[in-house]
């Protein structure tokens, strides 16, 4: 999912795989992976597109965006998360559509040489490698003229209001004001938060036009209470309110995540 001088060492992705699907399979997984394809959809029609989704992990995205017609090439440094990716690509009957590369996301402009991509993701990475800045320029490389890249990451943004708000732990809120890093549960790491306008400005300087803003669980991780996010009813109108606030601001600054979408100007 990252590079070799990431904050959290490649095999550790593998190792921590089992922690990862537990957490897809949550009200809060799920809701991320519903919100930001509600977001992109915005920005898609109904062509086939070539997709590349870089450090795509057990695949998740890619075989949603298969199961639409898209043809998905899953990236990523993780081959246990890889060969998970071909099952579930499987499972859900898009195996034609979904195509695995085991390599490391500084190395898209290598692997992919006179390649291009209609959409690619990028998403939960960034926070991963030493320098966004220089991942971004080399994905764009292989992003068509017109192409969309779709970008998501922690939002330094929400983490004090978390504190605060759902841990009610004031001391931890105020730390957390001026913090770079905050805990990976899922991967037992600390890893540095991110903003959009950091992250916006790595794409701008890559000479993309972002194109959209969205917030990913703007008001769940705020909801103290995870038992009530297991009842469907609950769960399906926190997801149309989740959806309904992700692109309307200002709840894009403060959700959990950061949605942007960029695009490559014809």
């Amino acid at each position: 999912m990252t590079d070799s001088g990431s904050a959290i060492d490649n095999a550790v992705f593998d190792e921590r795989l089992a922690n990862f699907q537990k957490w897809q399979e949550t009200p809060w997984g799920q809701l991320r992976y519903s919100v930001v394809a509600a977001n992109l959809d915005r920005h898609l029609d109904d062509r086939p597109l070539r997709v590349l989704d870089v450090a795509g992990g057990n695949g998740r995205e890619a075989v949603r965006l298969a199961a639409r017609g898209h043809h998905v090439t899953v990236l990523d440094v993780a081959p246990v998360s890889l060969a998970g990716a071909r099952d579930i690509a499987a499972e859900h009957g898009v195996a034609g559509l979904v195509e695995v590369r085991e390599g490391d996301a500084h190395d898209v402009a290598d692997l992919f040489a006179g390649q291009a991509f209609d959409l690619m993701l990028c998403h939960n990475l960034l926070q991963y490698v030493p320098d966004p800045a220089v991942v971004v320029r080399g994905i764009v490389t292989c992003l068509k003229p017109g192409g969309l890249l779709s970008v998501v990451g922690p939002n330094a943004y929400a983490v004090p209001l978390e504190a605060a708000v759902r841990e009610l732990d004031l001391a931890t809120a105020r730390s957390a004001v001026d913090a770079r890093y905050k805990p990976n549960v899922v991967y037992g790491k600390d890893v540095p938060v991110l903003t959009s306008d950091e992250i916006g400005g790595h794409l701008g300087g890559a000479g993309l036009d972002v194109v959209g803003h969205y917030g990913v669980m703007n008001v769940c991780n705020l909801v103290a209470d995870n038992d009530i996010k297991y009842d469907p009813d609950f769960f399906g109108r926190l997801e149309e309110l989740e959806i309904a606030l992700a692109g309307r601001m200002p709840y894009p600054l403060t959700a959990r995540m950061f949605h942007l979408i960029a695009q490559r100007p014809r």
